[in-house]
């Protein structure tokens, strides 16, 4: 589950192959963020079942009507092309926006703990971040649209003097807030206090070297404030428009109020009160330096380049059933190899308390064949059971290197029933066929 600013984004291994249960085709012709060279005219809701359980189950925890949450879904190739975009910041509010990087990362770490994070969301998450890393190195996209962070506090600062002489108020503790503390620093603001509805300001402002505001303290903390920045999000508003009116006049003879919320933390009544300059996303919006438009087409192309490399890498792990089954299959005859050497080699092995095997009775040693006295040839070196059963794994891996090359070349070029009633001619269809069942059993 990734949030930002301005978007949820859910994950869901379904299990699917794609294509299966309208998987492409109905994401084709629903994706609203296609790359711009193919985006539809308007961007339509998903109307599959999965994602009309998904918007059911969404709007029930958010209190919402039933039927009144609709989802935009992709699947398969354009479920990766979307998160790739998400990932670095060309569907952000800020294009190139470099902090979803930092919380897509968040987002897998909280789902390996909550434990519904699966290998496949796991490929695409590690992807993603690798095509985030790129676009940042190789374009210029991230340092012409910076972040909504950076863009607000830069707004805000326009209607304030220098924000080291001024006094800040953070009204949250999430991500946001995090990279609020960091981009205020950088402005040289060093008297920030911070406040929570909830216990967790305490230890965000220790862990900061902030200032923290005790529970019941927001009407004084706002009364000292010159900027007050909210990121809480929480669906209801913490700034009304009566804790508002009953504020002192500010230092400076404004106060700034800069709300980054994606639900409003900050009530609308509150812009037309005198004294107060209330700035929310729409505005950082509005003043977002336009991304070059060759810095955005040089993002989609790695974002192209990255994709067709994946989808290329999990067309070959579809035959990794078949390359497991085919190594098993090898294992099992060395074994059944090493089974047939143990009797021979216990028989052959020479017996410290008698005669050993090839060496005749009463023979001298040194003598010649023929003269009674002449030894009989010397035995051939023994080869331990460990040493044979090396030698026979070594030759199973060579001659499973070819065949398994030849199995991941034809699943990326999607002839992997073509290898498999090739291999069925060298193996047998039995052995073929059984490791397809476990594969689409798995």
């Amino acid at each position: 589950m990734l949030s930002t600013c301005n978007r949820l984004s859910l994950l869901v291994d379904t299990g699917e192959e794609p294509g299966e249960a309208g998987g492409d085709d109905a994401a084709e012709a629903d994706d609203p963020f296609a790359h711009p060279a193919r985006q539809p005219a308007s961007p339509q809701a998903d109307r599959s079942p999965l994602a009309n359980a998904l918007a059911g189950l969404l709007a029930k925890r958010a209190g919402l009507p039933a039927g009144d949450l609709h989802l935009v879904g992709f699947a398969g190739q354009e479920a990766h092309r979307e998160l790739f975009a998400t990932a670095c910041g060309l569907r952000s509010m800020v294009v190139g926006e470099r902090q979803i990087a930092g919380q897509l990362r968040r987002a897998q770490r909280t789902a390996a703990a909550e434990g519904t994070l699966s290998t496949p969301i796991i490929r695409a998450v590690e992807r993603a971040s690798i095509v985030s890393r790129r676009v940042a190195g190789e374009t210029a996209l991230a340092g012409r649209g910076r972040s909504v962070v950076a863009v607000g506090l830069d707004l805000a600062g326009s209607h304030l003097p220098a924000l080291s002489q001024c006094r800040v108020l953070l009204v949250g503790t999430g991500s946001y807030a995090g990279a609020a503390v960091g981009a205020l620093r950088e402005r040289g603001a060093g008297r920030i206090g911070v406040y929570s509805t909830t216990d967790r300001a305490r230890a965000f402002a220790q862990e900061r070297g902030l200032q923290a505001v005790p529970p019941g303290g927001l009407g004084e903390a706002l009364n000292r404030a010159d900027l007050v920045v909210t990121c809480r999000g929480l669906g209801s508003p913490v700034l009304t428009s009566g804790l508002m009116e009953g504020l002192e006049p500010a230092r400076h003879g404004v106060r700034v109020l800069l709300d980054l919320a994606l639900t409003r933390d900050v009530e609308p009544a509150v812009a037309e009160l005198p004294g107060i300059i209330h700035l929310d996303l729409d505005h950082v919006q509005a003043s977002v330096p336009r991304a070059a438009g060759q810095e955005v087409e040089a993002a989609w192309r790695i974002v192209e380049e990255e994709l067709v490399d994946f989808e290329r890498s999990l067309a070959g792990r579809r035959m990794d059933a078949l390359i497991a089954g085919l190594r098993s299959h090898a294992a099992r005859a060395v074994e059944e190899e090493a089974v047939r050497l143990r009797p021979v080699s216990a028989a052959a092995a020479p017996d410290r308390g008698g005669a050993e095997p090839g060496r005749r009775t009463g023979a001298a040693p040194g003598a010649r064949p023929g003269t009674g006295a002449e030894p009989a040839p010397a035995p051939e070196p023994m080869v331990s059971l460990a040493q044979a059963e090396r030698a026979l794994h070594r030759l199973a891996a060579r001659l499973l290197h070819q065949p398994t090359v030849q199995a991941r070349r034809a699943g990326e070029a999607g002839q992997q029933e073509a290898y498999r009633e090739a291999l069925a001619l060298v193996i047998g269809s039995d052995v073929v066929q059984d490791h397809i069942d476990k594969s689409e059993a798995v």
